[in-house]
């Protein structure tokens, strides 16, 4: 049975492609057949089927070049797959971890960034009683610092659920990219504002190395 222009052509490259110059061959040939190609034009049938049969020859070629690329690093490929399952198992491991010391520390931090504004709303309430006393002991609450480490805090807003009945006409049909896009802009203590939509605080915790 006769070969394929194809068969042919992966008969005369090695299996492991290690002879640049003849790959450099086969592009400038390539490169020359795809520029005569850009130039042709079809006016009739003759040249429909002149066309037709460059076509086919190119397409051949390009799928025994994509053949022959897979040939060459397909053993590359399933070793990278095989190292890879060797550390999935002990990244996995250390990821579980990470992310449920940064949800436990996050929660705190957000605990106390409540508290802090909570008591910023209470010494406001007692410097307009004069209340000297709980002003005191509401500001030192607000003043206290924020617990020291090595993460990076960066305060964030969430949303935590959607009344949907309530929504402005933009952000029907749920635009929770627009939504969420929202929150991410909004800076300081308070939370934006869109009607329907509750947000909550979180703080977000990145590790440094």
């Amino acid at each position: 049975m006769a070969s394929t222009p194809a068969q042919a052509m992966l008969a005369l490259v090695p299996a492991a492609v290690t002879d640049v110059a003849a790959l450099a061959t086969l592009q400038r040939q390539a490169e020359a057949d795809g520029a005569a190609a850009g130039a042709m034009t079809v006016a009739d049938a003759d040249e429909y089927a002149f066309a037709d049969a460059v076509l086919t020859d190119i397409v051949t070629r390009k799928d025994a070049a994509v053949a022959m690329r897979k040939r060459a690093t397909a053993h590359m490929y399933a070793a990278a797959r095989e190292v890879e399952s060797w550390f999935r198992p002990l990244v996995g491991a250390l990821e579980s971890g990470e992310g449920a010391l940064k949800r436990a520390m996050g929660a705190y931090r957000a605990r106390v960034a409540a508290e802090a504004a909570a008591a910023r709303e209470l010494a406001a309430q007692a410097a307009d009683a004069g209340d000297a006393e709980g002003l005191h002991a509401a500001l030192s609450v607000a003043a206290a610092p924020p617990p020291e480490g090595r993460a990076r805090v960066r305060m964030v807003w969430r949303v935590k659920r959607i009344a949907e009945g309530l929504l402005p006409r933009e952000y029907w049909c749920v635009d929770r990219a627009k939504i969420d896009a929202v929150a991410k802009a909004a800076k300081g203590d308070e939370p934006p504002v869109i009607p329907g939509v509750v947000f909550e605080r979180e703080a977000e915790i990145g590790a440094r190395r």
